[in-house]
C-alpha cells in the first residue's frame, strides 16, 4: 500500500520520543520547532502555539487527498485501514 505515518510537531526529539514512549506509537516523528512546516497546514493553534492533532494523506506527487482535523487521536494501525479505503476509492 505505500502508506507511511510521520508525526510533526514543535516538541524536540526527547519529548517525542517520551510521547511516543506514552502512547507506544511505532511511527516516525519529525520536529518543525519554528513551526513552519506546521503553518504551511493550518495546523498550529495561534492560541498557545502548539500544533492541533490533524492528520493529512499525500500522494507520491505532494497532493493532498485526505484530512482529519477534527484533532480526535487516531491509533495508526485504525489509521492505516482507513487511508487504504480512502486509496483504493481514489484509484491510487
Amino acid at each position: 500500500m505505500g502508506i507511511e505515518v510521520v508525526g510533526i510537531s514543535r516538541d524536540l526529539a526527547p519529548a517525542q520520543q517520551k510521547f511516543k514512549e506514552t502512547v507506544n506509537a511505532k511511527n516516525t516523528f519529525l520536529t518543525d520547532p519554528d513551526a513552519k512546516v506546521i503553518n504551511a497546514y493550518g495546523a498550529l493553534n495561534a492560541t498557545n502555539k502548539i500544533s492541533n492533532r490533524y492528520y493529512f494523506l499525500i500522494d507520491e506527487t505532494g497532493k493532498l487527498i485526505w484530512k482529519n482535523v477534527t484533532g480526535q487521536l487516531i491509533p495508526v494501525e485504525k489509521l492505516v485501514e482507513d487511508l487504504s479505503q480512502v486509496v483504493k476509492k481514489a484509484g491510487n
